[in-house]
């Protein structure tokens, strides 16, 4: 006959003990297990304020001693660092209720939980304080009559239970309060926090589905336009010229589409780009145009947007081989200013001085928006296109943009 294996359950692995750990207890990064209560940053941060402020008791209960005659007994203070003690554990569940009555939809609601919460804590701490107190009074103190306290003077005094206890209640009470706002305070600051950067990364998110989009706008022409002039120069036999134009049109794509996803690249990087579609364009207008691409060295590792020259070198091209124009000299300069400042030109001027009679209008909208998607207002483009020049001048953060990225 077939037996069916018997079910063998480890010790430990009962689903209800299962399920029950891990409602109390949670593994932090370090491996330890800790109460649910701590998994909260908030809570932790709250509770290392508040065993600070528990720290700092202790002294300020025992002040009267240290500016009386006679020193406190050592029990005394013994018992103000165990009363301390007890407050910190008890911080625990204050912090939870705030937590708990931060998830409530009514205001009034959260403030009498609290504050009925404070004052049970209180309560409690008061009685475990007498409690304490009796205990250390009962093993150091074992002839005196009543209940000892730290009078003014200094030295113990008797009093009745009932008048130490309402004594401590009220000083604890008011520490239990102030613990607990200090708690709500963090809770509230690091909510703030966590929906500051929340709204940075929504922010940062629409920003690159804007730059998309914009990057989207540029010229959809300049492939075939490309393409198209190849096919000519081959089919009038200037097939070095078309393996040039072919050689330079795979590396401005090389250029272009290297990033990815990545926003920036390096000023080297698009130089190389925009001196690509330059000699592309030159070749494309037989000799009408020349390029000339300078920058200094040292900038060369700067981060700037990709793809940020090509739309102005567009334009510039567009503005010089408007008739009547004959040679034109486009010209890219990238240079420092006042050591923080990355300046950008790109100028296009007629090589006798005479510009078209009614330029292109010159467009640096797309640009312009492109800039302050990422730079918000530390970036500014400005422009000139007349019959005599066209130019226009970049300012950059060599900071870089919101994400960082720069130098």
């Amino acid at each position: 006959m077939r037996r069916t294996p018997s079910l063998v359950r480890r010790k430990g692995s009962h689903p209800a003990r299962r399920g029950l750990k891990e409602a109390f207890l949670w593994r932090d990064t370090t491996g330890m297990r800790l109460p649910q209560v701590f998994r909260e940053p908030e809570i932790r941060q709250a509770l290392i304020i508040a065993t600070g402020v528990w720290a700092a008791t202790v002294p300020i209960f025992m002040a009267p001693s240290l500016a009386a005659p006679e020193p406190a007994p050592d029990w005394a203070w013994l018992g103000a660092g165990v009363v301390s003690l007890f407050g910190v554990l008890l911080t625990p569940i204050l912090l939870w209720v705030v937590g708990a009555a931060d998830r409530m939809g009514r205001r009034l609601l959260r403030l009498v939980l609290i504050i009925a919460v404070v004052v049970l804590v209180a309560l409690i701490h008061s009685a475990i304080d007498a409690g304490v107190h009796d205990a250390l009074m009962a093993r150091f103190e074992p002839n005196a009559r009543g209940t000892m306290f730290l009078g003014d003077d200094g030295r113990m005094t008797p009093a009745p239970l009932h008048w130490y206890v309402l004594m401590n209640f009220i000083t604890l009470l008011w520490v239990h309060a102030g613990v607990t706002a200090l708690g709500a305070l963090s809770r509230f600051n690091m909510r703030i926090r966590r929906q500051e950067v929340a709204s940075a990364e929504a922010k940062a998110a629409a920003n690159q589905a804007k730059l998309a989009t914009l990057r989207l706008q540029l010229s959809p022409h300049f492939m075939f336009n490309t393409l198209n002039a190849i096919s000519g120069l081959i089919l009038t036999d200037r097939n070095a010229d078309a393996e040039r134009m072919l050689t330079r049109l795979s590396d401005f794509l090389r250029a272009s589409l290297s990033p990815g996803a990545t926003e920036f690249v390096s000023l080297a990087s698009e130089l190389s780009a925009v001196s690509a579609y330059l000699d592309i364009e030159s070749l494309r207008y037989d000799g009408q145009l020349e390029a000339e691409v300078e920058s200094d060295e040292s900038l060369h590792e700067a981060m700037v947007p990709t793809f940020l020259l090509q739309p102005l070198a567009e334009q510039a091209v567009a503005h010089a081989v408007s008739p009547p124009m004959r040679r034109v000299i486009i010209r890219v300069h990238a240079s420092r200013n006042g050591g923080d400042r990355l300046v950008l030109t790109i100028q296009a001027q007629a090589a006798n001085g005479r510009g078209p009679s009614a330029p292109p209008a010159l467009d640096l909208a797309t640009v312009r928006n492109r800039l302050a998607a990422v730079y918000g207002g530390r970036a500014e483009i400005e422009g000139l296109s007349d019959a005599g020049d066209f130019t226009v001048t970049t300012r950059l953060p060599l900071g870089g943009g919101y994400d960082g990225a720069g130098v």
